[in-house]
């Protein structure tokens, strides 16, 4: 079962910050070098300078971006630009974007979850994590004692209980309303009737949760919630570190988007486009769409093939689109006979198992996958990143369905690195959960 609580959350001070757009960032994991420095550049209370800090040649082991976001932090609440919640709150957050040509809108709540192991309780993961930005995140939360982002989660709500009920909450004006710099508005209520905190903490009592986003993030609560206890010498569950905050959203909410995450390839050992067509003919149907092809015309003739196995692959050299459609299903049984048996039914898990590593000699799996494979959500930005040269082929899918994100999710079982782009992404530094006992 979920447990959840109330707490005082860390805001920015809205009477001293007067644009919270200029402060807040989306999530540390999509943000580029230059939208880093952007994000520096545009407000000095940013909490990109939490977050995301930046190296200098002359950090060290006693002074770099991890203690200068904690000298960041410590100077903020002191002079009064983060602001504490004047009681335990449980945050309702909305999330309203265009989608085509209709407006959208995700609504969750962010809270306190008590942390469980992924082996057993009732939070499941549905990715794969690396070891790199896990140890980033746990020198960032040693550092900071802090959650400065949410991990987003999701549960099962097929009569919309929930949804109904936060709908009853957020009626008021809220407490923050801005568009962040991608044109999505986001608005937050604080709660803190108690009435409304025990009955939303009775309604969750029996969700499981899914993590949406959030696996290092959340693997990394895990260590440090290990860690305080051993430092501390206590065992159960006292300290503050056994909770972490997330953004918990109802499966069923109509604003849940996922978008796929495409995949950009280089490095490629033995580059020959014909000698990647013939290996691909021997398991696919290879379809050419031609030369040149707008953006809406090849992605719509993949969304016609939704309910089978199919990509669309680019190749920059001859700047020429294929579809390539699964024909050989027996090979499936060979290719993920040992390892992960359940890619065999996601798109994202057919294009690594046997596309990028199969055919293409690629382990997407290692930790220097980032040399090869790049996950871009924008098919132009795709396109002209092939085209400069950077990268050498892409391979453009169909979203993984929410279902298959319970189905394996349920199962213990992970997917393929980047398979759910889960569309907008929240925005870091609406809320941040202090980890210092009260």
């Amino acid at each position: 079962m979920a447990i959840i609580k109330p707490f005082r959350g860390l805001r920015y001070n809205q009477g001293i910050i007067k644009d919270i757009s200029a402060v807040v960032t989306p999530p540390y994991d999509v943000i580029a070098p230059l939208e880093q420095e952007r994000y520096y550049q545009i407000h000095p209370n940013n909490i990109i300078r939490l977050d995301l800090g930046k190296d200098f040649p002359s950090d060290t082991e006693d002074a770099n971006k991890y203690t200068r976001a904690a000298e960041f932090l410590k100077s903020w609440r002191e002079s009064g630009i983060l602001k504490q919640e004047d009681a335990p709150a449980i945050y309702i957050y909305d999330q309203e974007f265009l989608s085509g040509n209709r407006w959208l809108v995700r609504r969750g709540f962010i809270a306190l979850v008590k942390l469980e192991p992924f082996d057993k309780g009732s939070i499941y993961p549905h990715e794969q994590t690396l070891p790199g930005p896990k140890a980033d995140r746990l020198k960032l939360t040693q550092s900071c004692r802090a959650n400065l982002s949410s991990i987003f989660a999701l549960f099962p709500d097929e009569n919309n209980v929930i949804d109904t009920f936060l709908s009853t909450i957020a009626v008021t004006k809220p407490d923050m309303d801005f568009s962040d710099d991608t044109g999505v508005k986001n608005k937050l209520w604080a709660s803190k009737e108690r009435q409304i905190i025990d009955k939303l903490i009775s309604l969750m009592k029996e969700k499981p949760l899914f993590i949406a986003d959030g696996h290092h993030r959340y693997e990394t609560a895990l260590v440090y919630k290990e860690q305080m206890h051993m430092k501390h010498g206590i065992a159960g569950d006292d300290l503050p570190s056994d909770y972490v905050m997330m953004v918990c959203v109802s499966m069923n909410n109509n604003g849940l988007k996922i978008l796929p995450a495409h995949r950009l390839v280089r490095n490629i050992k033995d580059y020959r486009p014909d000698r990647i067509l013939q290996a691909l003919q021997q398991s696919f149907k290879v379809e050419l769409l031609g030369k040149g092809c707008k953006t809406e015309e090849f992605m719509s003739s993949l969304n016609n093939e939704a309910k089978r196995h199919a990509f669309v692959m680019y190749i920059g050299q001859d700047d020429t689109y294929y579809k390539l459609r699964l024909s050989n299903e027996e090979l499936l049984d060979a290719v993920f006979a040992k390892d992960h048996p359940e890619w065999r039914h996601l798109d994202a898990g057919i294009l690594h198992g046997v596309i990028i590593g199969k055919i293409l000699g690629i382990n997407s799996t290692d930790v220097t996958v980032k040399d090869y494979v790049k996950y871009v959500k924008d098919e132009a930005e795709a396109v002209s990143l092939v085209r400069s040269g950077q990268y050498q082929l892409a391979f453009f899918l169909n979203p993984t369905r929410i279902e298959q994100v319970r189905e394996i999710a349920m199962a213990r079982k992970v997917m393929p690195p980047k398979s759910t782009y889960f569309y907008p992404k929240l925005i870091t530094g609406i809320v941040i959960n202090s980890l210092n006992s009260i």
